[in-house]
Parts: structure tokens; sequence; C-alpha cells
């Protein structure tokens, strides 16, 4: 497992034992030893010159692992009442590994709007909801990754789609990640034209699974936004709990949050 996790440190996909051992903190002997009898299983994949990237061995383990997770059947009662509650179109995004860390939609509520609502074309609304360069719900996501695939995230651009709101500097955008962390939400104004989004990180563990989004037109969306930060990150919680398989013991509605913001400023 250390030398599975060691993948993860590194940046690219391949690597040699001597590598690995380093990330792993162990002896380069053994990290070998390890690789080797990890070919058979295909947990590990031999690449030229001598280097190894995880194979489809250890991709059938997290495919697993993520088909034990709550679905859209026990997900979309949170979604619904936090959509009721705020008035909003709510949206639960899951990371995707493919070709890079993205987004992909996993359910959604979207009370009185809908995907038409937002103004999008049908490239437009692909590459925005898969983008993490966009949205409260990209930077939520982004902030709980490896620095490795943060700065796969920064490599690609923002997308032709977005609108005036959009973190576009590199600089500001791992800025915007760090309140992230601090705050347990983030705030975006305008990063789809007319609309504004707060979004919670959902966690399983220590790993990141996925955010709740909530958008309501810019025009509607309230400047004090106490109430739907709270409502946001308490749905989120909730869907972690469920996630991790622990349910919670008090209602999460009531817990405060970590660090109250009611401005204009994207976190």
């Amino acid at each position: 497992m250390l030398v599975e996790q060691a993948f993860t440190k590194l940046p690219g996909s391949a690597h040699g034992p001597s590598e690995i051992a380093a990330a792993a903190n162990l002896d380069t002997t053994v990290v070998y030893r390890i690789l080797q009898s990890g070919l058979s299983s295909s947990t590990f994949v031999k690449v030229p010159p001598g280097r190894y990237r995880l194979g489809p061995g250890a991709a059938r383990v997290g495919i697993h692992a993520m088909a034990a997770t709550p679905g859209a059947q026990t997900t979309q009662p949170i979604l619904d009442r936090l959509s009721r509650v705020l008035d909003g179109f709510v949206i639960l995004w899951v990371l995707s590994p493919y070709g890079g860390p993205r987004k992909a939609h996993a359910a959604s509520a979207p009370g009185r709007y809908g995907f038409d609502a937002l103004g999008l074309t049908g490239i437009q609304l692909v590459e925005l909801g898969q983008s993490l360069r966009v949205g409260a719900s990209g930077r939520v996501i982004a902030a709980h990754l490896p620095p490795t695939m943060v700065d796969a995230v920064l490599a690609e651009p923002v997308p032709a789609g977005a609108g005036p709101g959009a973190v576009r500097s590199a600089a500001d955008f791992i800025d915007a990640l760090q309140r992230v962390r601090e705050s347990g939400y983030a705030i975006a104004r305008g990063e789809i034209l007319g609309w504004d989004s707060i979004a919670a990180p959902v966690l399983w563990g220590d790993a990141v699974y996925g955010a709740v989004t909530v958008l309501r037109p810019s025009v509607l969306m309230p400047r004090d936004l106490s109430l739907p930060l709270t409502a946001t990150v308490a749905a989120a919680e909730r869907l972690s709990a469920l996630v991790s398989g622990v349910e919670p013991a008090a209602p999460l509605e009531a817990r405060p949050l970590r660090r109250a913001t009611t401005g204009r400023t994207a976190a």
C-alpha cells in the first residue's frame, strides 16, 4: 500500500524504483521486489526503460470501492431538500479521473430551474461542467487534490464559455484553494454568465469524493450568504457521512460555519 500511495505523491504516471522508494520511505530493493510481485496481478505495469506505473489491478480496486458508495437514490433526498430550502439549482458533482482530474454529474435537483436556464450551448455545458478551473465546485474539489493533480488542473485553459467572474490567474486560483481549505466552501460570482454559485466538498475520509453546488441567478442570490452557506455545508457534510458509512448523530444544519463570509468576493 505504501508503494501504491507513492504513485499519488509523484508527478507523472511512470517512475523508477528509486523514485518510488524515496516517496514511500522504503529501501529501493524492497520496493523493487514489491513492484515485481505486483506485475502478475496487474497492480503495477512495467514500461520501458525500467519504470513502472499503476495498472488495471489498482484501478479495479478503486472501481470496486467507488461502487460501494451511495448512489442517486440515497443522495437525492438531501439534494431535493437543499433545493427547496434555498430555492436553487442543486448539483452533486463527483471527481472523475478520466484523462486528468475532472468533474462528472452524479445527481441534481433543479427546482424551478434546469440546465437550459443556464443559457449555455451543449459544448459549453460539457466543458464548463467538467472543468475544475471554473466555478465554486471546481475549486472545492481541486482544494483537496494532491499537488501534482492541482498542477494538472492549472495546465488546462479556462473554458471559452466561462463568464467574467472566472478565476483566470494561476496565482489567484492557488490562493482561492487555500481559502477553501480554511473555510470549507467556495463562492463564485458570474463564473457562468448571469449565475452565482456556492459549493462545499463531499469527502470520503481525507479523499475528495465530489462537491455539492447551489446555483441561482445572480440577481436572486442574496448578498448575505449566511443561510445558503450553512445549508450547503450541512448537506455536503451529510453526504460525506453517508459516503464514509457514518450516519451523523445530530442534525448537521445546526453546526456553525468555520468562517462566515457573506461578501461579494469569490472564494
